[in-house]
């Protein structure tokens, strides 16, 4: 009974699936929907009040009906990330005496799609096709961190069907349903001889994953999971014009429960013990295969802005989000046999708490045909530090960004953006995780996004 109380508290933290999201973006609050579509998005940030392109059908869907005809649109945004950290070990010293580094972190937010008039006057059709999260990183396999993660792939995927109508000049409403794919991966190394009966999360124990990958090498097991889920969402929009000038906009966005279904594998090293030198890719010995059920939410949104254009051409806008993650208190995993004959369900404690944030941007009118952006914002985690990981490693977050749209004709449009976000100073002692995130570090991206909308 022992054992098995060391193995699952040890299989909670390594086999835990960080499936909100990987590492840290722009907006990255948002989990399942990272709200960076259109360049008038990514360059101004404010975009709830007046999403004047095809993406209105994630920020407001009420929105469509700012455009005119039928439209083709797409658009993707990029990032890189850097990230450095060192790990605590249980007397609180630093290790190792260098930055550990991401070897690979990047993400991808691509859109593409359709709106028609259908040739009415007030009535909207809309279409995309969109993945609102799209990371995949890598961590180095011969440092402390391949207990925690050495390759994490995640996917969160949406194809949208929206509908708006303009009742009058004042009042528009919107609402989309959404089919929702989620799909991760994750590998990660499980350490035999660290595995203490009824360990804390500060015992000494744990400190054997800063000896050399040559030692551990033979009695580490390589873990592999992935996961697959559908399920459905719906979202509302309102757009309420009291005057031209002036734009509110108001959106909401339902939560959706669903079951992660995938495969979760233990293969021993082939390696003798002793053997100094063992290479961790080895590990190729006996491999003990089941499936997991794991039970995930992705949490309800609450969106409100507003958009002034105070003088002609000058235009001034403000968003505020929120989101409920604190439904997301433990999260649990079912599966089908035991592994190692020991490991038969897993829960990995998040606490999260509320999560919002919010944006100011600026839009001026050189001429009419080109447009110049700015923004700022500042995102607030849901995250505690007590549960903070490596999987995960979201701390509050403040960004500036700066984009450009250029109207080639009266069919063509493109547009540019760059976003630059700053990570709250990573400094974590307190951890509940096992093994324990305890970890010193900083973190910032790059986001680079582009546009083209074209008019039938």
């Amino acid at each position: 009974m022992a054992d098995r109380r060391a193995w699952r508290g040890v299989a909670a933290g390594m086999v835990a699936i960080g499936v909100l999201a990987l590492l840290p973006t722009a907006a990255i609050a948002g989990g399942f929907s990272n709200p960076d579509f259109g360049v008038r998005r990514v360059g101004m940030f404010a975009v709830t009040a007046r999403p004047d392109d095809v993406t209105a059908i994630f920020h407001n869907p009420a929105g469509l009906t700012l455009l005119e005809g039928t439209q083709f649109y797409h658009a993707q945004s990029w990032f890189v990330m850097d990230l450095g950290m060192r790990l605590y070990d249980s007397k609180g010293q630093l290790k190792p005496n260098y930055e550990i580094k991401p070897t690979l972190n990047v993400g991808a937010i691509p859109f593409i799609g359709f709106a028609s008039d259908c040739g009415t006057k007030n009535f909207r059709l809309g279409f995309g096709i969109y993945a609102p999260n799209a990371f995949g990183a890598a961590l180095p396999e011969d440092e402390p961190t391949r207990y925690h993660a050495t390759q994490a792939l995640f996917l969160s995927s949406r194809a949208t069907l929206a509908v708006a109508y303009k009742f009058t000049e004042k009042l528009r409403i919107g609402a989309a349903i959404s089919l929702v794919n989620v799909y991760m991966m994750k590998k990660q190394y499980m350490g035999k001889n660290m595995l203490p009966v009824n360990s804390k999360p500060n015992d000494p124990k744990w400190d054997g994953r800063f000896l050399p990958a040559e030692q551990t090498g033979a009695t580490d097991m390589l873990m592999e999971l992935n996961g697959m889920a559908w399920t459905w969402a719906a979202d509302l929009g309102v757009l309420f014009h009291p005057v031209p000038t002036f734009r509110i906009g108001l959106a909401f966005s339902g939560g959706s429960p669903f079951d992660l279904k995938g495969d979760v594998s233990l293969t021993d090293s082939t390696c003798r013990p002793g053997d100094m030198n063992c290479k961790l890719s080895d590990h190729k010995g006996v491999k003990e295969t089941t499936t997991h059920t794991t039970g995930m939410l992705i949490p309800f949104e609450l969106k409100a802005g507003f958009n002034w254009e105070f003088v002609k051409d000058f235009e001034v806008g403000a968003d505020v989000y929120y989101w409920h993650y604190q439904v997301l208190q433990n999260q649990h995993s079912a599966l089908a046999k035991p592994l190692k004959g020991v490991i038969s369900e897993l829960d990995d404690p998040k606490n999260y708490g509320k999560s919002w944030a919010w944006n100011i941007g600026m839009m001026y009118r050189v001429v009419p045909s080109l447009e110049l952006m700015i923004g700022f914002q500042m995102d607030f985690t849901p995250i505690p530090a007590q549960t903070y990981t490596l999987e995960n490693p979201s701390t509050d977050q403040k960004g500036i960004s700066m984009g450009l749209r250029w109207q080639i004709d009266d069919r063509w449009r493109v547009g540019v953006a760059y976003v630059r976000n700053w990570f709250n100073f990573i400094n974590v002692q307190t951890s509940i995780s096992q093994p324990p995130t305890n970890v010193k570090g900083h973190g910032s991206n790059n986001e680079f996004a582009f546009d083209f909308g074209y008019r039938f």
